[in-house]
């Protein structure tokens, strides 16, 4: 788990960097779409399998409906 979040942090931190480095006019905008996309598909990859890890359980066995 420790893993997925490394990869996902490291893709947050890809898609905030684009647009300074665009900002600054180290890069263009066609490649801040790149790294904006490639920090995006990282994130979901990295995010999606520990986001959704945590299993709801009832805080009561007995309830009545």
């Amino acid at each position: 788990m420790k893993a997925l979040k490394a990869i996902a942090i490291l893709g947050l931190i890809a898609t905030a960097t684009g647009p300074i480095l665009t900002f600054t006019g180290s890069i263009d905008v066609e490649t801040n779409k790149k790294i904006m996309l490639a920090g995006m598909i990282t994130w979901f990859l990295g995010a999606t399998p520990w986001l959704g890890s945590n299993k709801l359980e009832p805080t009561d066995s007995e309830v009545e409906i």
